[in-house]
């Protein structure tokens, strides 16, 4: 069902599997709804007082963890199809995150432009001595 609906939106499965979860103990509740107003597919929202996760389109994107003011209060949890997990419950991690994989995709980048060192210096020359 999960690929059914997440595909009739148009958004790519990026994960194998994940869950989340929200601490209502911690939860600030209606007044703050940053993590719903954060949410790209609504998959969080409030009925009754209480904050509702609809995991068939949840995307495990962590906006709602980089945009709860809370630490600890929603846990995301994520398998990548390489089978690496990830965990996130506070904005530190998710920015952590980010910061990785735009290393990783910089470090791409430059290894696609100079696959080696003698390819820079026949784009650029030697260091000045």
């Amino acid at each position: 069902m999960r690929e059914e609906v997440l595909g009739a939106l148009g958004i790519e499965d990026l994960f194998a599997r994940g869950s989340i979860r929200i601490d209502m103990q911690k939860c600030y509740g209606p007044q703050c709804d940053l993590c719903v107003k954060a949410c790209p597919t609504s998959a969080i929202y409030w009925r009754g007082g209480r904050l509702i996760v609809q995991e068939e389109i949840c995307i495990y994107c962590t906006a709602c963890v980089l945009n709860c003011m809370i630490e600890g209060c929603i846990r995301v949890r994520r398998v990548r199809p390489d089978g690496r997990v990830e965990e996130y419950s506070s904005p530190r991690d998710v920015v952590c995150l980010q910061r990785a994989i735009a290393g990783l995709k910089a470090a791409e980048a430059v290894g696609r432009l100079f696959p080696s060192p003698e390819e820079f210096i026949k784009r650029y020359g030697p260091w000045p001595r």
